[in-house]
This record gives C-alpha cells, structure tokens and sequence, in this order.
C-alpha cells in the first residue's frame, strides 16, 4: 500500500503527509455552521446551490460557501490540498473515479459512523436500497453521489425518423446529414484527450463489443479484437465529425446542440438533457433521447453498455465541522434533495424518483431508468489518473493518426502492464 500511495501523489508531496488523513468519526463536536465546500464550476454545480438555499431555510443559523473554481487543473488541486492535509474546506465536489486513490491516501472521511447513527440519520426515510451507487474503500462508504452520470444517445427529430440503434446505425446516419443545409456535422463525440471524457465514451463502445481494458481479474487485455471493432467504429465516424474532435469536451459538444449543428450524438452525457431543456437555443425541442447504440446479437437483442460515474461530494478528513458537513450531505443526497436538484439541472438516479407515475410522460426518465439498469462503471483502480493518460493517448491516435490499430493496442497494451507492474 505505501508503494501505492507514494505513486498516487509523485510529484505532489511526501508520503508522510498521509499520517494527516486519520480521522475522527461522528463522536467529534459539530463545530461551527459555516460549511465550505470546494467545487467545479458546473450545472451539478448549480443545482446543488439550490439546494444548499432550501437547506438553509430549513435550518436557520447555518451557512454554506462555494469556493468554485474551473475545470482546468481542479483535479490535480484537489489531490494537492486534500494530500497536504488543508482543512480549509469541509466538503469536495469530485469525480468518483478519483475516489478509490483520495480512499486509499487516508485523506477522506468515511461516513458509515454517520449513516449508521441513529441520532444524525433516519435510514428508514434515507432508504439506502433506493441508492444503486455507493462509493466503498476497503468495506466503507466514502460517497453517495449527487449526481450519476451516463451515456445516452441525442437525435435530431426534424432529420431523423428512428434513432440508430447500433453503430452501424449511427455511421449511416452520420453520412446522410454530413454537410447538409442543416447540419455541417453528422456526429460528434466527446473525444478531448486531456482529461477522462474520451476514455469514458470509448468504454461505451469497447463494452458492447464484449471488450474491456482491465478485466475483472485485473489483467490487462486492451489489445483484443472487441477493442479494435470499437477503434473501427471511431475511424468510420471521423469523417462525418469535425476535425478538431479531439478538442470536444462536454461543454463544446453541448454548444454543438444548442446550436443545431449536429445531427447526432451519442454516447454523450445524461446532462444535457436538463441542461438543453433549460437553454434558451432554438434548438431545444428539436433533440429527442434514446438509449444509447450497441451491437446486435444473434438474437436480435442489442447489447447496450453505457459507462457511468458520477459527482460526489466528499467530506474531508481534516475538516473542522464534520457534524455540520454531514447534515448537509445527508440532506443532499435524500428523496428531497434529489428532487431539489433534479428540477434545477442535476441528475436524479434514485430508481424511485425515475419509476414514479408522475414522471411517466417525460422522456428522459424511462430511458435513464433502462441506461442506470444497463451501466456500469469503469475499473477503479489506484493508478486510474495515469492509466487514462495512455487510454488519452491511444483515442487521440486512433482519431489523429493514419498508425496501424494493431500498433496502437499493442502499445496500450505495453504501457499498461507496465504501469500496472508499478503498484504491484
């Protein structure tokens, strides 16, 4: 385990400073009612700033601070501060991806003491069962996400009659509205490679072909033929996308659909339905929903497998007012506080809330009921920063490059076992 954390955190600070993340647990004083929260400039964001309002309502004498920042580096900043043992903030808005290595350095706080304390939550009304997605290190809960993040597909309606429901579909289609007075762009996929969007969506594709990466005995295996048919599928679409695709990252893919120019997309986040919805582009009523593409079997089914993660918050080990930080985390994560945030641009997952008659005639629900059923997350392991930097780096030259498929899975390959030798 020091090996590992000595990696996590190479070119940071010293493993020494991992002696800072023992935590109290909910026997500590609520201290103060001032809760600071570290967060990423986003509509996750947004929606749990509603919440926090209602929430204060509810509990006259506290406060809650945003410290927001932007996209750019906020990864690498939170790692620092939180290995550097900062108690200036109570409360992190990550990824969960991220959490297994922020677990394994020590510098989280768990939240079984507070969940399983019948003074500070109530699990019958909490209802545990109705939260398909918990976070664990080593048998404990570190998150419960606020918003569950997962592909779906996008469709022009006005030019498109029937969804593509596999790849082949989606190519086809991607030529047809290539150029047109309508759409400059068939398709478009979020395929920025510098950060962990690109390696996201192309697991969507690799999984339905029945390949992985790192498969469930932790052996490498991206150099196969299931990952080579999800390469093709990349190649066929480039020239239906813009060329700079490896630039588009959620926000550029979105500014894509408000503005109408183009005709599909998919696998693209969840999000953006809300986020559409509540735009003011011309476009917003034109993009229907549909569960993502996949592959047909020989039955006729179509093996769909959307990845999924999502935005958490994390309470920080050496916070000061862990009492107050879990009242408001628990408030957050309720049937209430899904709603609240649901209704504001968040993401609700709750299968409760999604299966509820009320909701039946809006479309994203029952798609997001079927994708939450289907998907599934990505390896989470503690050298998940670095091995999403070879995965950048192998979509980047499957898009950018005319090299062999062969010669870039086998070099994906190569720097993967490498990599993974360095943590074992």
């Amino acid at each position: 385990m020091k090996k590992v954390l000595t990696l996590l955190i190479l070119g940071l600070l010293s493993v020494t400073l991992f002696a800072n993340g023992d935590s109290a647990s909910a026997d500590v004083d609520e201290g103060g009612k001032t809760i600071t929260i570290l967060c990423v400039t986003s509509p996750e964001t947004e929606a749990l700033k509603v919440a926090a309002e209602e929430f204060k309502k509810q509990n006259p004498g506290y406060e809650i601070i945003f410290n927001e920042q932007g996209r750019l580096g906020y990864f690498t900043n939170v790692t620092t501060q939180l290995v550097g043992g900062t108690d200036e903030f109570d409360l992190v808005q990550d990824n969960t991806t991220y959490m297994t290595e922020l677990a394994a350095a020590g510098v989280l706080e768990p939240w079984d003491d507070y969940l399983n304390n019948p003074d500070l939550t109530d699990l019958k009304a909490y209802d545990l069962d109705d939260l398909p997605v918990k976070l664990t290190y080593e048998g404990k809960i570190y998150c419960i996400p606020t918003d569950l993040s997962s592909q779906v597909y996008y469709y022009r309606k006005d030019l498109i009659n029937e969804p593509a429901e596999t790849w082949e579909d989606l190519i086809e289609l991607a030529e047809k509205n290539t150029g047109t007075a309508d759409t400059p762009y068939g398709a478009v996929l979020t395929a920025m490679t510098g950060g962990p969007e690109a390696p996201k969506i192309f697991y969507t594709v690799l999984w339905s072909y029945g390949g992985d990466v790192i498969n469930e005995n932790g052996e490498v295996v991206v150099n196969s033929e299931a990952v080579r048919k999800a390469a093709e599928v990349y190649r066929a679409l480039k020239p239906y996308m813009p060329e700079d695709v490896t630039t588009y990252n959620y926000p550029k893919v979105f500014d894509a659909l408000k503005a109408g120019s183009v005709a599909q997309t998919g696998p693209f986040w969840n999000a953006a339905w809300n986020n559409m919805k509540m735009s003011d582009s011309d476009f917003k009523d034109k993009y229907g929903i549909a569960l993502i593409p996949g592959v047909r079997q020989a039955d006729g089914s179509i093996n769909r497998a959307p990845q999924t993660h999502g935005w958490g918050l994390v309470m920080n080990a050496q916070s000061r007012n862990k009492l107050a930080a879990w009242k408001f985390l628990y408030f957050a994560t309720s049937v209430e506080g899904f709603n609240i945030r649901g209704a504001n641009g968040g993401s609700i997952f709750r299968p409760s809330i999604l299966s509820a008659p009320e909701n039946a005639d809006n479309p994203y629900f029952p798609v997001m009921a079927e994708t939450y059923a289907l998907a599934r997350m990505e390896p989470l392991v503690p050298y998940y920063t670095k091995m999403h930097e070879i995965l950048n780096q192998m979509v980047a030259d499957i898009l950018t490059t005319d090299k062999s498929l062969d010669s870039i899975l086998e070099r994906t390959e190569k720097d993967l076992i490498t990599l993974k030798a360095r943590y074992e």
